[in-house]
């Protein structure tokens, strides 16, 4: 079931506008071609001109969210607030909207680093398996547990092999719908060596040494780009902030000038504000091992 984000009105009424625009959904869809195969691999059910269908409705009913909001504080102000009213509805629904429509994106995102996080240590295990004469249906149930998301993907290639589908359709479908590059190359060389008759070992083995080393140079990549970032943080946080501070307490003394007492709060507040964006950006650069 798709949770729908960043909506001020429950699902249910946003799924209930969005089915009669369905049509103007698909008009929609036809700006954002690579949209179908997004939603695939995000695990989104819905069609690509139901999902834009849902991402109009939201983006218009939060833009008319905040017009009606400012319109009727300035009611209450006895203010004239309609270009502000009319910007507040412009970038409210763009923001809206573009942010839905990525929204895709951002959960195959994290189904890729979740998957890359556990692939090497189960890539190994399945290897061993083989390497040690155990099927290839039973080494790819040994690793379909212990491993978070990659146990998951090989859980479904087991239940569709179960169900009666052959060992290479079901790995074609999971390469299909598999957002990991590196996942993807597995399963590849899996299929490819059931096609040809070839021992998968060889080509696992060959794959894990090229997985291992990219995996290290992306640490190493980390590395690297931590002292820029330091020295931004250094420069933002602390020497700017100390700086600017004695700066402005020295020229207003000099010119008799008084600081509002509202300065130094809001200094504190976007202080705070920055930290908190920093260590979240820096979190999300690093790379799961």
């Amino acid at each position: 079931m798709l949770k729908i984000p960043f909506s001020f009105l429950p699902r249910k009424i946003i799924l209930g506008i969005a089915h009669s625009l369905k049509n103007f959904g698909g008009f929609l869809s036809a700006f954002f071609p690579g949209l179908h195969e997004e939603l695939f691999q995000a695990q989104i059910s819905e069609s690509t001109r139901e999902y834009a269908a849902i991402t109009f409705t939201v983006a218009f009913s939060n833009a008319l969210f905040g017009f009606v909001l400012v319109a009727i504080i300035g009611l209450l102000a006895n203010m004239s607030v309609l270009p502000l009213a009319t910007g507040i509805f412009l970038m409210l629904g763009l923001a809206s909207f573009f942010t839905l429509i990525y929204y895709p994106r951002v959960i195959i995102s994290k189904r890729r680093k979740m998957l890359e996080s556990q692939l090497i240590p189960a890539t190994r295990q399945f290897l061993i398996e083989l390497r040690s004469g155990v099927p290839l249906f039973n080494s790819m149930t040994s690793i379909a547990s212990g491993y978070g998301e990659v146990s998951v993907e090989f859980r479904k290639i087991i239940t569709k092999i179960n169900g009666g589908v052959s060992e290479l359709d079901a790995l074609q479908e999971a390469t299909r719908e598999n957002p990991s590059l590196q996942f993807r190359k597995i399963l590849w060389q899996i299929s490819n060596a059931l096609k040809v008759g070839s021992d998968v070992g060889d080509s696992l083995e060959s794959l894990m040494s090229e997985l291992t080393k990219e995996k290290v140079d992306e640490i190493h990549r980390y590395g690297q780009e931590l002292s820029p970032w330091t020295m931004i943080y250094m420069m933002v946080a602390v020497v700017l902030p100390s700086l600017g501070v004695t700066l402005m307490i020295v020229i207003s003394s000099f010119l008799s000038i008084s600081i509002p007492s509202i300065v130094l709060p809001i200094t504190l507040m976007l202080l705070v504000g920055f930290q908190l964006f920093f260590m979240n950006f820096v979190a999300s650069r690093r790379p799961l091992i």
